[in-house]
């Protein structure tokens, strides 16, 4: 998917933050993702990120590109 054309595929979510903000995820979803989540480097946000590019990497860039240019648009 080009990077251009990534606003025809995707919606972008109410609230743009950079990073994800939560404490706990579900239990099957850990189960699931067991391997990355016994990784004590890594808090519970950047892990979710991390799974992100695996699951869906063009939407990592759609988010990506929307928080730059909601950046651009607040300086």
């Amino acid at each position: 998917m080009k990077y251009e054309d990534l606003e025809k595929h995707f919606t972008a979510p109410k609230v743009i933050s950079p990073f994800y903000n939560y404490k706990r995820v579900p239990r099957k979803f850990k189960k699931k993702w067991k391997y990355i989540f016994d990784n004590p480097y890594l808090d519970i946000n950047q892990k979710l990120w991390y799974i992100l590019e695996f699951t869906n990497p063009d939407y990592k860039r759609f988010i990506i590109k929307q928080i730059i240019k909601n950046d651009l648009k607040i300086k």
